[in-house]
């Protein structure tokens, strides 16, 4: 009995520490989790050749990537061109 009562403090300690750190761990994967959704729908990789030729195809390609790098504040990169 004597042994309880004069760890006791330092075993509590230790027991508070564990459960801190074990309460910060799961609120820091859900936290991550909320800002890193996968919504993103994988991008099909299909490429088609831009016809360097074509004056307005290039302008209308570069147009959408720097519209759409002012949009969304991140890098973009152009991966294909249909004609709509």
């Amino acid at each position: 009995m004597e042994l309880i009562s004069r760890y006791s403090g330092i075993f509590a300690i230790i027991v508070y520490s564990l459960i801190l750190w074990l309460v910060l761990k799961i609120a820091k994967s859900r936290r991550k989790n909320e800002e890193d959704p996968k919504e993103e729908t994988p991008v099909q990789r299909s490429v088609t050749p831009l016809n360097l030729n074509d004056e307005d195809a290039t302008v209308a390609c570069l147009v959408a990537a720097i519209e759409c790098r002012n949009e969304c504040h991140k890098n973009v990169r152009i991966v294909s061109v249909r004609e709509v």
